[in-house]
């Protein structure tokens, strides 16, 4: 029997935003300081740090008010060189968001975008980027989706760095580590990557508003080389500025700086290996649950940080989704739509970042098994054989 509305814990595990644990919110809740006094620079300084230490980089990571797509525009435009040739990487809605954003500055700043897709749910392979490079090796700077939140995918970083500092060493490279700082490895500098991005709604526990971009020597020394275009506040040079003086050169969320604060030390306190650890395990029992039921995954190279899954026959995304909220307050995303695929009512999509609790992950593969068995009686095995299937990994916990 399902528990009523107010009896409902309700477990956001959406991919973005993501759930806030309470020693976060109790934070936020404090009363504001302003953002030009030593408090709030001491507060600022200490999160600039502690996310340096999440990125694996020894160089600054600046705190952007805006999303993580700010973020990543504010890369974009601050390090395309006029005149430049420019390349994006798009295997899903993010991916290809960024070519959009090369595409919508080149008229500005002259640039010559190329463009390399790959079908969506799967990874760009180092071989095909490296056949790419054969023929485009003067390109000046690269955007790249790690964890593509839209097909839950993430590609081999580690590998491509090293087809790009081989193909086209000359060239930058931004990464957009949304959903995969935080929860999967990434090592900035060790893998020698020269901008990583990620925002404060997934896997950093916070709420939407922050958006962080961590800078190598090599984004460093672009950045002196030309005057900024057309951009003010996406200006990453007025924000590393401010930055070396622990300050901000606009208003900042003063109160998403502090819970961030929180937020990083408590992924520090139980040790970034140990988080990507569980993310890992939470993953790899969703998937397997997954199969236990007969469902197919949408990616061929999976995501640890999100799990989406194609709708068995018979099933539907909105009564699937408002009875797993409704009756038992389990929050899910569904598909989404791009120019290379329309996923929209076929997939949904399961998050394991962040404050994400086994006991969360159990409850959300029991709902689900409930209600797609009662829309899809074929589906093969008993009920229970998902949970039993999750109960294997996480059990070794």
């Amino acid at each position: 029997m399902t528990a009523t509305k107010t009896e409902l814990i309700q477990r956001l595990l959406t991919p973005g935003p993501t759930a806030v644990p309470a020693a976060v919110l109790r934070e936020m809740a404090l009363p504001i300081i302003h953002h030009r006094t030593k408090a709030f620079e001491a507060v600022f300084a200490e999160v600039g740090q502690r996310l340096a230490r999440v990125m694996k980089t020894a160089g600054p990571v600046l705190s952007i008010a805006g999303s993580g797509t700010t973020a990543f525009e504010a890369a974009q435009v601050s390090l395309a060189r006029p005149g430049s040739k420019v390349m994006a990487v798009a295997g899903g809605k993010f991916g290809e968001r960024w070519q959009d954003i090369f595409d919508q500055y080149a008229p500005a700043l002259n640039l010559k975008p190329v463009k390399l897709d790959v079908p969506w749910g799967e990874a760009v392979s180092p071989e095909a980027l490296e056949a790419f490079l054969g023929e485009h090796g003067d390109v000046d700077l690269i955007a790249l989706v790690h964890s593509e939140t839209s097909t839950a995918t993430a590609c081999d970083l580690k590998a491509i760095v090293e087809v790009v500092r081989r193909k086209a060493p000359e060239a930058l490279l931004i990464v957009d580590g949304i959903t995969s700082v935080g929860a999967m490895p990434v090592d900035m500098d060790g893998w020698g990557i020269d901008v990583l991005v990620t925002g404060s709604q997934k896997a950093l526990m916070l709420p939407p508003g922050l958006g962080f971009v961590g800078l190598g020597p090599r984004a460093l020394d672009r950045l002196k080389q030309f005057k900024a275009g057309p951009s003010y506040n996406l200006d990453l040079r007025r924000w590393l500025k401010s930055h070396a003086q622990n300050t901000v050169p606009f208003t900042p969320p003063v109160s998403l700086i502090r819970g961030q604060r929180v937020a990083l030390e408590m992924i520090e306190s139980e040790g970034l290996e140990q988080v990507w650890a569980r993310t890992r395990m939470l993953a790899d029992a969703s998937r397997a649950a997954m199969d236990a039921l007969g469902l197919t995954l949408c990616s061929k190279s999976p995501s640890d940080s999100v799990t989406g899954i194609f709708y068995p026959q018979g099933a539907d995304d909105k009564k699937f989704r408002n009875r797993m909220r409704d009756e038992f307050g389990i929050h899910l995303a569904g598909g989404q739509d791009g120019r290379g695929a329309s996923w929209s009512g076929k997939i949904f999509r399961i998050s394991h970042m962040g404050f994400v609790t086994i006991e969360d992950t159990v409850a959300a593969i029991e709902a689900a098994e409930t209600v797609l068995r009662e829309m899809c009686p074929d589906l093969p095995g008993k009920p229970g054989d998902a949970v039993a299937a999750a109960r294997a990994i996480l059990d070794r916990a």
